[in-house]
């Protein structure tokens, strides 16, 4: 995966970005509104060779990437500008591919500075269809195998929504108005146009996307500044979660825009599923957010004096342009599950960026994949098990000698310096084959901390025991009662002699009944400050006064409770400095932080769905032909591929040293377990009453889904906990917790 824009995209982005803040600001918008265009912005993007970015080089254009555009979009979007950017892109490059000389002359006319736009669907016969009409524009539309241009459109036919240059006009049939002339007719014709009415939906999502963005980030500024109750209202939950939700929702809108046009660039098989999914969800995403962020401003935001208004009136607007959006739910299923299913694509040109976890990860898995083909006997199978019930001691070890086990390890510590797309990568297979990812991941955070914080004498005793899968740990930080307040923790530890007695207890501490250890958080200094005072230890679990209670829960799991009564702790088993806690637990914490462990479950429940509903029988007719069945189930790819965007997006900002990425792993997680949960209760009813019954595949596995899923909104901190920190992080807002 790789995000980097090059050198030039952030020097396009920039100076596209300082134009618009001054040539669109909301003042400008405002005074565009009557007409629903700013002519004077648009001949100044002009003169930037923007409107001429897409048609190729030979053609007199500069020949950019549809990224390049997309980019641009977002700014446009971001500013509200009052110009058609969405609609005209394409259609010059339509017009530059059309092998007539009419198509030609109107192609020299716009690169001279005239309009043409592009209507996003096709006319029907006397029916009337609304058009983005520019005084003295060309309308490019599609008339069954023909491309028409269309002029003389009377602009803006009374107001609308969004107070752009609309008007609802019949372009078909014997009562259609304007001057039309014929383009190109054929099979190459209609796919071409095609093609260039699934470019308008990637710049008009991108569009969406920069709409969104800067209206969350206008509520952001606004509840920071607001106070009420004698502080500001984004320190309010009510206030920041939300935004925290859609933020999240709005940047997987933007990574799978970039995810369509990437496949689009590397001639990806699900390209054209990736462009319906990232238009419907930039129309379900921008509508949420602006609104959201429209009611932060309270009564003040459905006030004429305040722009925020602006933003929620255009981003609905500019949702409806093609019709239903709703309706994309359709294509998106059609482009996945229909062997005839052809669409014309767009040429996306060289792009840079790309997705997915790369062929060195992909080889890797194959690797774990034939490992487990030779050794998973029909006995292991057997004893196979999502939770820490299917841990086995032997194949754990057969594992790391295979350096499966912890391969991104340096190889000083017995790892293979593989890469965390390459985990990324045996993490699912591991899902595919039903092995349990608990004690691994697990132990890891607990190792790595020790690799980060430990003495000496502690990495040479207990590294090489996990390294060679012969110890695991367990997490010992929540308490019964601070919950997912770790730092509130009441465990005291007290120093006597070289070493320290421990007292108190832990919940949750799954894989306590097979640990070695327990990473235990304490209390070391109980006069000093809550996020001070605290001291991380390794505490051998055999130590006399170490009590473990199993507690058993809704998802056919144990967790357990761990007492420790007068527990003497050697001081090498301290990790990190006394009182130095909060440094030790916030570096663990990052480790623990991402989603993409949790985005495996519900990708395996969608996988075990979609097979289901391809067998099942509904009423005569195979469930995967049913509308309702497909859009549904239609919905869920869409949520599944944007947590594993949001997820392989946390990977490669580790992978690659971002900075600024702190809310990068909780967004992942935030999105990939409540869409899990909301998911997961959709296809119950979807597949009722059969998803009653408990299974290991096919419907089954969604009820075991629906019941996993909840947990996992509150294993690794809570949704709550992750929101605020989105918040904070994502959007710089106030501190929403004590």
């Amino acid at each position: 995966m790789n995000l980097h824009l090059t050198v030039e995209q952030q020097m396009l982005r920039d100076a596209v970005a300082r134009l618009l803040q001054t040539e669109s600001s909301p003042g400008r918008v405002r005074a565009a509104e009557a007409s629903g265009f700013d002519a004077r912005l648009w001949a100044q993007l002009h003169a930037l060779g923007i409107a001429a970015m897409r048609v190729p080089e030979d053609a007199g254009g500069g020949g950019m990437s549809l990224f390049d555009a997309a980019l641009v979009a977002d700014e446009l979007g971001r500013s509200l500008a009052s110009v058609p950017f969405a609609e005209l892109l394409p259609a010059t490059r339509l017009l530059a591919e059309l092998d007539s000389e009419t198509a030609q002359e109107l192609l020299a006319a716009v690169l001279e500075g005239g309009i043409v736009v592009l209507l996003p669907h096709e006319l029907c016969l006397d029916e009337p269809r609304v058009a983005t009409v520019i005084e003295g524009g060309v309308v490019l539309a599609l008339d069954r195998d023909q491309v028409v241009a269309i002029r003389g459109l009377a602009a803006q036919s009374g107001a609308n929504l969004g107070s752009g240059p609309y008007a609802s006009v019949v372009l078909s049939g014997t009562n259609a108005v304007g001057e039309r002339r014929v383009l190109a007719s054929g099979s190459a014709a209609r796919n071409a146009f095609g093609a260039a009415i699934e470019e308008w939906k990637l710049l008009k999502a991108a569009v969406l996307v920069g709409v969104a963005q800067q209206s969350m980030q206008m509520a952001a500024v606004y509840a920071t500044e607001r106070h009420q109750f004698g502080k500001p209202i984004g320190a309010f939950q009510g206030i920041a979660h939300p935004l925290a939700d859609v933020v999240t929702e709005v940047e997987g809108g933007r990574l799978l825009v970039w995810h369509a046009i990437s496949a689009l660039a590397h001639h990806e098989q699900d390209a054209a599923a990736l462009i319906s999914m990232a238009w419907w969800w930039a129309t379900q995403t921008a509508t949420r957010a602006v609104a959201q962020s429209l009611r932060t401003f309270g009564g003040y935001g459905v006030t004429l004096e305040y722009d925020i208004q602006l933003y929620y009136r255009r981003a609905k607007a500019w949702s409806l342009l093609a019709g239903d959006p709703q309706l994309e739910l359709d294509a998106v299923a059609e482009r996945l599950w229909d062997s005839h299913s052809a669409v014309a694509l767009p040429d996306a040109g060289e792009v840079g960026i790309s997705f997915g976890l790369g062929a060195a990860a992909q080889s890797f898995g194959e690797e774990a994949r034939h490992f487990f083909a030779t050794h998973l006997t029909n006995e292991l199978r057997a004893h196979s098990h999502h939770s820490v019930a299917g841990y086995h001691q032997g194949f754990h070890r057969k594992l790391a000698q295979a350096g499966l086990l912890f391969p991104h390890w340096p190889v000083a510590y017995g790892g293979r310096d593989k890469s965390v797309f390459d985990v990324a990568a045996l993490d699912e297979v591991f899902e595919e084959l039903g092995w349990q990812r608990i004690t691994g991941p697990v132990t890891n955070q607990v190792a790595q901390t020790v690799m980060m914080f430990g003495s000496d004498e502690l990495k040479r005793e207990v590294l090489p025991r996990f390294a060679a899968g012969d110890a695991v740990a367990c997490l010992g930080f929540t308490e019964p009662a601070s919950g997912s307040d770790v730092f509130a923790a009441r465990t005291r530890a007290e120093r006597s002699g070289d070493d320290w007695v421990v007292n108190g207890q832990k919940m949750f501490t799954t894989a306590a009944e097979v640990a070695d250890y327990i990473f235990l958080l304490v209390r070391t200094a109980p006069e000093l400050p809550k996020h001070s005072g605290l001291t991380l230890f390794l505490v051998p679990i055999n130590l006399p006064g170490v009590e473990i209670q199993a507690i058993h829960t809704m998802q056919d799991e144990r967790s357990n409770i761990t007492y420790l009564s007068d527990v003497r702790v050697p001081d090498r088993y301290r990790i990190g400095e006394i009182n130095g806690g909060i440094a030790v637990m916030a570096a663990s914490l990052e480790i623990e932080h991402g989603g993409n462990q949790y985005r495996l479950s519900f990708s395996n429940m969608y996988r075990h769905a979609l097979a289901w509903a391809k067998t099942a029988v509904r009423a005569g007719q195979a469930l995967i032909t049913q509308p309702d069945a497909r859009r549904r189930l239609a919905r869920v790819a869409v949520h599944q591929t944007v947590a594993t965007d949001l997820c392989y997006r946390a990977l490669w900002a580790t992978a690659s040293g971002v900075t600024n990425r702190a809310a990068f792993g909780p967004m992942s997680k935030l999105f990939s377990t409540e869409h899990y949960r909301t998911d997961a209760a959709d296809l119950m009813d979807l597949a009722a009453p059969e998803s009653l019954f408990s299974g290991t595949y096919g419907i089954g596995h969604v009820e075991l889904g629906y019941r996993q899923a909840i947990g996992m909104t509150l294993y690794g901190g809570s949704s709550e906990v992750h929101r605020s920190r989105v918040a904070e992080q994502g959007l710089g807002m106030p501190r929403s917790r004590t």
